[in-house]
């Protein structure tokens, strides 16, 4: 492949833009996020049968214990049945232990608060530890806070806490049905998301919106990857075989169409280029079920096309012949991902928590210190209902970020007060039976639908439902009880949680940034060398993973610093031109990789590697290099985004 004939009239490469500054309305921002119907309506079942189980039994509390098990369901994610099935037993567990926990430690206001710390500590960190994404320790304090309400009496909580136990295993039974009917769909929504941000990506070269696309695109092909490395085979294994074989396939096929698109970003824009991301869009569609009658066929003409345009296209042909299933798949390339889950260990997970580069640590201290906090000040003045205190500060750090707090904690305040007015207005008609029952699920069911769109419209019904759960358990008091202390304590945890953030480890990803862009940085000086020193593609690879890597990460704390301040950090805002181009080079090198060059002399070669030992440690030590880029005509376009990200 002869790069020399690319110019830089011919490329669209986009100008990166700085950050807009983040503001307090982005907290009541409705997201367009589709409402999720499986979640909301598993959530309410999984809440609502076990209250209503108990209202027919005669014990409405004990149904509402059971109840706080089926909180189980809300760690539902796009896993694999398979990933799912392991993850919700031991949530499972764990939430039943918190509950025991919180029983066994009310009878010392002492050990009561500190364990409140404890459980968010460990909690968070394994959640980390093990990257499950959801609500976090948020339950499992729940779990321990409604246990510390319960009387100390060690006669009863045996029956108490299978209560919980059976509610979790009927959540987890809620949440596995959907695998006797398409044991795979989450395997294929996974597939079919890369497909459709291949589609978007092809569609915004040049555009403003390229490098966010391209980023995204490059991170759902990898979470695809974690997510088909996980899967198993159910019912019939030849067939279910063929369509996990099919997915991973697909998958791998859509990292050289990724590839390929880079590579087409380097020309001038081609009619056929829509007509290709139209037959992305539509395969995305038909692993949803959807189009299912509309038949993939592109037609390309050779007249003006250029040899990128015809290895995209071709590319994207052989995807739609693999998914129609007229391409053997006996020679299906392993996925990477599976050798990744095979190389994990307990130790290499053990390792990874304490090495020098992990934060999970000091996340995880940070929540389980700010809960704690809480706890000692809302059981130290003996507030009315003191656990919701730190069950508030545990929901306003959910958010992660000081920015994401910050906005929960507005969200959550809002939404209460708001929230009060529906609760009082349940609590007016005086609900018993079935009443609280369907009430509970319904409430529970607009919650999950309504969640990832707006945290302020979610809480507006989570707190009518806690009311509801508080007055079934202790009859004795009073609405306006709860009420006066549910809105007081609300604000106080969310308060303590925002301030907490603010001063606990706030900076850790601002800190680490200019490590971890000269680590991105010397990655992609090792792949130019590589491809320089003209080795191998299977030499290449492990270079390839590593860069790959090593991009990601650099915008995952890029993200993390810019949401450290409300006001974005000035030396951190500065970087996103630099970490932008950074992305661009980093890349465009990998798809240039797999077009080799002829060998390079030694002293060239030599002069890269003084030239990126150097520019990575001025990036480290935030030091100007004083040096100008070494003469690249092998690869003129990537001799030029060396040159901008040098500026």
């Amino acid at each position: 492949m002869d790069h020399t004939q690319f110019t830089h009239d011919n490329r669209r490469r986009p100008k990166h833009q700085f950050p807009k500054k983040a503001t307090y309305r982005e907290a009541f921002r409705i997201k367009p996020i589709p409402l999720n119907w499986f979640r909301g309506i598993g959530s309410a079942i999984s809440v609502g049968i076990p209250s209503l189980i108990g209202f027919l039994i005669g014990d409405p509390a004990l149904g509402i214990l059971a109840s706080v098990g089926g909180f189980t369901f809300l760690y539902v994610t796009n896993e694999p049945y398979s990933q799912r099935a392991v993850r919700l037993f031991w949530i499972a567990l764990g939430l039943t232990a918190s509950f025991a926990l919180g029983a066994l430690s009310s009878y010392n206001d002492v050990l009561l608060v500190l364990m409140f710390g404890v459980i968010g500590f460990l909690s968070t960190m394994l959640f980390k530890l093990f990257e499950i994404v959801g609500p976090g320790g948020l339950f499992f304090v729940l779990a321990y806070a409604i246990g510390t309400s319960m009387p100390h009496d060690l006669a009863v909580l045996g029956s108490k806490v299978l209560c919980v136990l059976l509610g979790a295993i009927f959540a987890w039974i809620v949440a596995m049905t959907g695998v006797l009917v398409n044991p795979y769909r989450n395997e294929n929504k996974a597939v079919s998301g890369v497909y459709q941000s291949l589609a978007s990506l092809l569609s915004s070269i040049g555009m403003d919106t390229y490098t966010e696309r391209q980023h995204q695109t490059a991170f759902l092909i990898k979470q695809a990857e974690r997510t088909l490395s996980h899967a198993k085979l159910f019912g019939k294994r030849n067939r279910n075989n063929y369509v996990l074989e099919k997915l991973i396939r697909l998958n791998a096929q859509a990292e050289v169409i990724f590839l390929s698109i880079l590579d087409v970003s380097q020309e001038k824009k081609h009619e056929m280029e829509d007509q290709i991301a139209k037959s992305l869009q539509t395969m995305s569609n038909q692993f949803c079920d959807k189009d299912k009658e509309k038949h993939i066929k592109v037609q390309m003409s050779e007249e003006g096309s250029s040899t990128f345009l015809r290895n995209l296209y071709a590319n994207v042909k052989f995807a739609c012949e693999i998914h129609s299933g007229t391409v053997a798949l006996s020679s299906a390339p392993a996925s990477s991902g599976a050798e990744e889950k095979k190389n994990v260990s307990g130790t290499d997970r053990i390792k990874k928590l304490f090495s020098r580069d992990s934060h999970i640590p000091f996340v995880a201290l940070r929540y389980g210190t700010i809960i704690f906090i809480s706890a000692a000040i809302a059981y130290g003045f003996h507030l009315n209902r003191s656990y919701w205190v730190p069950l508030s500060s545990a929901a306003v750090m959910g958010g992660g970020t000081y920015v994401s707090n910050l906005h929960r904690g507005i969200q959550r305040s809002v939404g209460t007060i708001i929230g009060i007015w529906i609760g009082a207005a349940l609590l007016w008609l005086k609900p018993a039976g079935l009443f609280v029952s369907l009430t509970l699920a319904g409430l529970q069911f607009i919650v999950e639908l309504i969640y990832a769109r707006n945290y302020s419209l979610a809480v507006m019904f989570i707190t009518p439902s806690t009311l509801l759960i508080g007055t079934t358990i202790n009859p004795a008091l009073t609405s306006g009880y709860f009420i006066s202390a549910r809105l007081f304590d609300i604000i106080i945890g969310s308060i303590v949680a925002i301030v907490g953030t603010a001063l606990l480890w706030r900076k850790i990803s601002s800190k680490r940034l200019l490590t971890v862009f000269s680590d991105a940085v010397g990655k992609e000086g090792e792949m130019l060398i590589s491809m320089l020193e003209s080795e191998h593609t299977p030499m290449q690879a492990p270079k390839h993973q590593e860069l790959q890597h090593a991009l990601l990460q650099l915008r995952l704390v890029y993200d993390r610093a810019l949401a450290e301040s409300l006001r974005r950090d000035v030396k951190v805002t500065s970087l996103s031109p630099a970490v932008g181009d950074c992305l661009h080079l980093g890349y465009m090198l990998l798809a240039a990789s797999r077009h080799p060059s002829r060998e390079v002399a030694e002293e060239r070669v030599y002069e890269y590697k003084v030239y990126f030992e150097r520019l990575r440690q001025s990036i480290k030590y935030k030091e100007k290099l004083i040096m100008d880029v070494p003469r690249l005509p092998e690869y003129p376009l990537i001799h030029e985004d060396i040159v901008q990200l040098q500026r």
